[in-house]
This record gives C-alpha cells, sequence and structure tokens, in this order.
C-alpha cells in the first residue's frame, strides 16, 4: 500500500509505502498526520527553491528550537579538538547540545557546567526504562521486546551483509552492545559461532529468558587483554555513538580481533541531509550518543586503531517520499546517507 500526500497548493508532494510513512518518518520523527500535513503546508508557503531548504524552514516553524540553557565559550573536545557550538539545546533532552569539529567532521555530546559548554562524559542508565519505558522520557527504544519481529528480520539482513561486505562465512563473531541478543540469533541460525558483550543487566537476563543466550557483561575495557585474537568479527552496531573514547575503544577492539579478522560498524552519520531538515529535533541527537561520527571521523579513528578500511557505505531513507529513490542513492555515494555502515580488516 502506498501513500500519495500533497501540500494544499500542490507545489510540495510526498510518495512512499504506507509502512514507510507510518513507521519510519512518523515514527521516528514523532509525529500525527495532522502534524505531518501542517509541516508540508509550511514547507510550501516557504520562498526557497531547494525542497530541502523548504522541508527545513517548514520544520523550524513546526518543531522551533528548544531554548538554549545558556550562553558560553566551548571546552575542548576529544583529543583536545575544537570546534562550534552546533546546537545549544537538543530537543530530546535541552540540558545537552552538540558540538562540531568542521576539520575533523566530528561532534560530541555537551552540557553547560556554568561558566562553558563542556562534554558529556557520563552515559545515562543502560536498565530496563531505557529498553522498555517511555522513549520520550528515558531515551532508548521504548518497548524493545515488541520489536522483536521487524528487529530479527533486520537482523538476518545483517548476516547477510557480513557475508557479502567482508567474505566471513564462518568463524566467531563478538556482538558488542548485543542487548536482547536479536544479531546472536541471527548469527546462530547462519552457523556462526558468537559471544555477546552487554553493559546492561536487564538486557542480559532478557536475552537468557528469550532465546537462551549467555551474555559476557561490563565493557571491553574488563575483557579485551583476556581475549586478544580470539574473534574472526567484532560488530558494532548502534554502539559506538554511545562511548565516550571511541578511539580507545577500536584499539582494544582491534586486539580482540584474529589477524585478518574484521569490525562492522553501523552508526548515525553526522554529515547527512536529515540533520540539516530538522535541526535539533534531529531523531538521532540524543542524550544517550556522545559521539557523532561522519565516514571521515570514523574511518580515521579505525585507522588510527591499526584497523583498514573495507567497505564503507551510507543509507538514507527518512526523506525518500520528498526527494526519490534517485536522490537518496546520490547521498548513499556521497557517504552522506544518514546512517553510517562500515567493515574494517585488522591486517593479516
Amino acid at each position: 500500500m502506498s501513500v500519495a500526500l500533497a501540500a494544499p497548493d500542490g507545489s510540495l508532494r510526498y510518495s512512499d509505502t504506507a509502512d514507510h510513512f507510518e513507521n519510519g518518518l512518523l515514527r521516528l520523527m514523532n509525529l500525527s498526520r495532522e502534524e505531518f500535513d501542517r509541516w508540508l503546508e509550511l514547507a510550501a508557503d516557504s520562498g526557497q527553491a531547494d525542497v530541502l531548504e523548504r522541508l527545513r524552514e517548514g520544520w523550524a516553524l513546526l518543531r522551533p528550537r528548544p531554548p538554549a540553557p545558556a550562553r558560553g565559550p566551548v571546552g575542548p573536545g576529544p583529543g583536545g579538538l575544537e570546534g562550534r557550538l552546533w546546537h545549544a539545546a537538543i530537543a530530546e533532552t535541552p540540558s545537552h547540545g552538540v558540538v562540531v569539529s568542521d576539520a575533523a567532521h566530528h561532534g560530541w555530546l555537551v552540557r553547560f557546567d556554568g561558566e562553558r559548554f563542556v562534554r558529556e562524559v557520563e552515559p545515562p542508565p543502560y536498565e530496563e526504562e531505557y529498553f522498555e519505558g517511555d522513549k520520550f522520557q528515558a531515551g532508548g527504544y521504548g518497548d524493545y521486546t515488541a520489536q522483536a519481529g521487524w528487529r530479527l528480520e533486520k537482523a538476518a539482513r545483517q548476516v547477510r551483509e557480513l557475508r557479502e561486505a567482508t567474505g566471513v562465512g564462518t568463524g566467531r563473531v563478538l556482538d558488542v552492545g548485543s542487548g536482547y541478543g536479536f544479531f546472536r540469533v541471527a548469527l546462530g541460525a547462519a552457523g556462526y559461532e558468537h559471544d555477546g558483550l552487554e553493559v546492561s543487566e536487564f538486557a542480559r537476563l532478557v536475552a537468557a529468558d528469550s532465546y537462551g543466550l549467555q551474555t559476557y557483561g561490563g565493557t571491553l575495557e574488563e575483557h579485551w587483554a583476556a581475549w586478544e585474537s580470539r574473534y574472526d568479527g567484532v560488530t558494532l552496531f548502534d554502539l559506538i555513538e554511545h562511548l565516550v573514547d571511541p578511539g580507545r575503544f577500536l584499539a582494544q577492539v582491534a586486539s580482540v580481533l584474529r589477524p585478518g579478522g574484521v569490525l562492522g560498524v553501523k552508526t548515525p552519520n553526522l554529515d547527512c541531509p536529515e540533520a540539516r531538515v530538522f535541526g535539533p529535533h534531529y531523531h538521532s541527537l540524543k542524550r544517550e550518543h556522545l559521539s557523532f561520527f561522519s565516514a571521515d571521523s570514523l574511518t580515521a579513528a579505525a585507522r588510527a586503531a591499526g584497523l583498514e578500511p573495507m567497505h564503507v557505505t551510507t543509507a538514507s531513507h527518512l526523506l525518500v517520499g520528498f526527494v526519490g529513490p534517485e536522490q537518496t542513492r546520490a547521498w548513499e555515494r556521497e557517504l552522506r546517507g544518514a546512517d553510517l555502515v562500515a567493515w574494517y580488516r585488522r591486517p593479516a
């Protein structure tokens, strides 16, 4: 079933599948159908010629920026990086903002400490409320158990991507941030040996109760020395953005990989049109995301850890109903899709 919508004057149109409209755009951006119609109307009234600028201006009228907590200078970023204040307040958690380094194509979460905007280095708690609570209050997923069906389907696709992108068809894989174990279930069905590492005690209990999976607790910091050269593959799906020191973490990942072993990373892309359109309301700007990568900064961090790029891609879908699949494919080729999906290898 498809959806075809237009602004009252017909100057701006949207066409997509009903499923993606409802479960992609509306769900991710927390929009009602009435709010979407109003956004379309406001965007059509913009005097801009560029469709993204029209959408951006319409969105800014529909959802104004949250008030900034204060004004002040920006403190140093990771590794002493200098940056500029991109958003003084993000919509999901206005107590926090985002700073970006244009030179490094990298961003990080900040908070105002009374004098300046400083890096946020404390993650939120990753327990039951994060996975099953109201995501607009606690962050996280919101009713994660109910998402099991489509997440298991997605995990099966990701296993196929692992094989196709790297040629690793067997062996032992470590899934870091394994959550309820959806990806591990898919790995097992495809014939891989697998381990999971998960900081959340609640998620580890769900994985055991739901799928009989035993999961290592804690962080890689606690295990990497004992796991040297243990794995043929490591996966970090929606994980690296949660880390305060991704560089050190990637060095530990490189250590637990066997020579020739592969690393898979999926993370939001800082350099994407969606971030431009939605501004501080962009759904990947969250309290739990401490680091924001571009294709350049992610590969630079991987290289610094001794890993070689194999296949770096991006994917975009949120705005396809406005701009069409040819445009989203062009963004993907330019590594400007909203999701970064990258594969790296430890040299043999």
